[in-house]
């Protein structure tokens, strides 16, 4: 439905977050200590189409893949560089756009999606932390 109910939490960070563990710590190995990362993160596709969703764009950046990022916990305050990148210029999807980088909130950006298109894909990442790296799986439209 949209709204964020909770935030991934392992038991120590749910304490210092009065928050209930949601079971969310994971670790490459038992030679890291374990912190709260994501595993499988899924978002349901609307009844937009991708096409349609740039029509009123100005100018603007496609971002159609993303890597090479972090989040701090604390803050929400990400960023993430973009691999595969284009330029939207009166509505249409231009030129490629090389050494993007996404700077923001996780927070705020979920407060501003207007539009989630019914174009749903699927794919499989590595999350690096402290506590090592990770396989993850995504599921996501274009937002």
């Amino acid at each position: 439905n949209g709204v964020l109910t909770q935030y991934m939490v392992d038991r120590l960070n749910g304490r210092r977050m009065n928050e209930q563990s949601t079971g969310s710590a994971r670790r490459e190995s038992y030679k890291y200590e374990p912190t709260s990362r994501m595993s499988n993160t899924y978002l349901l596709p609307g009844t937009d189409k991708r096409e349609d969703m740039f029509k009123d764009i100005k100018f603007g950046l496609y971002c159609r893949s993303m890597g090479g990022g972090s989040v701090n916990p604390n803050t929400g305050e990400f960023n993430f560089g973009v691999n595969e990148g284009y330029l939207i210029e009166d509505g249409q999807v231009t030129d490629p756009v090389i050494g993007a980088m996404l700077i923001g909130s996780g927070a705020e950006i979920l407060k501003n999606i207007d539009m989630v298109s019914d174009d749903l894909a699927l794919a499989q990442g590595m999350c690096g932390s402290v506590s090592g790296s990770i396989p993850t799986n995504v599921g996501q439209p274009t937002i």
